[in-house]
C-alpha cells in the first residue's frame, strides 16, 4: 500500500461522513456510499478536530444563548477536552464523528422548539457540570455525562 493510500484515506477526507464501524462511509462530493478508492481525485484533507470554533455544536448553542464569547471557559475547556483527551481514546474518533453527524440536527430541533430557551438553559447547566468534571480530571465521568446529555437531547 503506497503512502498516499495510507495517509489519505476517506476517513481523513473533508467529504467523508462516518456511517458506522462496519459501514461504508458516505462521500458528500460524489453523494454516494463507498469504500476507499485510491483513484479519487477529490480528496481534500479534513481540518482535524483541532481547537477552533468547529465541532462543539451543543456547547456553542448554549454559550450563544447565554451571550458568551467564542473563547469562553466552557467552549475552551470542551475543545481542549475533545482534542487532548477524547481523541486519544480508542473510541475517540468514532465518537466524535458520530457526534458531528448527530449534533447539528439536534441543535436545529432545539432552536425550532417552542421550549428552546428552557432547553438551552438546562443544557448549559449540564455543560457547566461537565466542565467542572473535566477541570477536576474526572474525564471518564465527563464523557459519560456528555453522551447521556446528547442522548437525552436527541429525544426532543
Amino acid at each position: 500500500m503506497g503512502d498516499w493510500v495510507r495517509d489519505n484515506t476517506c476517513g481523513t477526507c473533508s467529504y467523508f461522513e462516518y456511517a458506522g464501524q462496519y459501514e461504508k462511509g458516505y462521500c458528500s462530493y460524489y453523494r454516494s456510499y463507498y469504500q476507499h478508492d485510491d483513484s479519487c481525485s477529490h480528496y481534500e484533507k479534513r481540518d482535524s478536530y483541532s481547537s477552533g470554533s468547529s465541532g462543539c455544536f451543543l456547547t456553542t448553542a448554549c454559550c450563544d444563548f447565554k451571550g458568551l464569547p467564542d473563547n469562553c471557559r466552557e467552549l475552551e475547556t470542551m475543545r481542549k477536552f475533545r482534542d487532548q483527551y477524547i481523541l486519544k481514546q480508542s473510541y475517540g474518533e468514532e465518537m466524535i464523528q458520530g457526534y458531528y453527524k448527530e449534533a447539528p440536527g439536534i441543535v436545529e430541533k432545539i432552536k425550532k422548539s417552542d421550549d428552546s430557551s428552557s432547553i438551552l438553559e438546562a443544557t448549559y447547566n449540564s455543560v457547566l457540570k461537565i466542565v467542572d468534571l473535566v477541570e477536576n480530571e474526572k474525564n471518564d465521568e465527563a464523557v459519560i455525562s456528555y453522551m447521556l446529555l446528547l442522548h437525552k437531547l436527541s429525544q426532543i
